[in-house]
């Protein structure tokens, strides 16, 4: 019997179709499968993807930062993946063999500098260390709450506004509630699926009040959404 859509509807109930459905979406179109089969944070294409929430990630595909200047605490994929995106990226990271395997990514960008800190003093000093001042700063590595500390007017993008994000801030709420009060922040939490992880997670995304997004002239739609425009979308424009 040859599988058709037809056979198929015929012997499998429509909503485990459906279900199936939803599955494929997550394991190949937003690649997540691969990520788990090779331990690698990329989409379906192979290109390299932060380890945050597939949300998180989606949100901030549309902003533009080509003129921003971001700080990681903590480097992976992503620290290719904000190179492509951003003016100046500058990664910490505690690791030795994950700093190795970080920069060889890294050899087709000139606007990275990536540094090694296994010391945790030196770690969590490392924003304070360099006069530059930074309109997005990422925390997700080692030593979170401490990192969180850190941070002031000194290397933070006060006058033009600022965001922070805190990956798995599921697991950090005290330091989700210290990053929020400090700086009367406007905090959304992105919740769902990332790469490689078998469980959902919560990358939390912080703005300051004067934060002006730039967004990148494009329709905004996710990895596999139903692409229409509703018929009371301004039609008479």
């Amino acid at each position: 019997m040859k599988l058709t859509k037809k056979v198929i509807k015929k012997f499998i109930p429509s909503h485990v179709i459906a279900q199936l459905r939803n599955f494929y979406i997550l394991a190949v179109e937003y690649g997540q499968y691969r990520t788990i089969k090779n331990w690698e944070c990329v989409d379906k294409n192979g290109e390299p993807l932060p380890w945050y929430t597939y949300p998180a990630i989606e949100y901030l595909t549309t902003l533009d930062f080509s003129k921003s200047y971001v700080f990681e605490f903590g480097g992976g994929y992503s620290t290719a993946w904000w190179a492509k995106r951003a003016k100046f990226v500058m990664t910490v990271e505690s690791n030795y063999d994950w700093y190795k395997k970080i920069k060889d990514k890294l050899s087709n960008h000139n606007n990275v500098k990536l540094f090694l800190c296994e010391n945790k003093e030196d770690y969590v000093n490392s924003i304070l260390r360099t006069k530059t001042v930074f309109d997005v700063v990422v925390i997700d590595g080692a030593w979170r709450g401490e990192c969180a500390k850190m941070l002031d007017e000194a290397v933070l993008n006060i006058r033009d506004g600022f965001m922070i994000i805190l990956d798995n801030s599921d697991w950090y709420p005290k330091t989700t509630r210290y990053i929020r009060d400090k700086w009367d922040l406007i905090r959304v939490d992105f919740h769902g699926f990332s790469p490689i992880n078998s469980y959902t997670l919560t990358t939390t995304i912080f703005f300051s009040r004067n934060f002006k997004p730039y967004y990148l002239d494009k329709l905004i739609y996710s990895v596999a959404p139903i692409q229409q425009i509703a018929q009371d979308d301004f039609s008479d424009m």
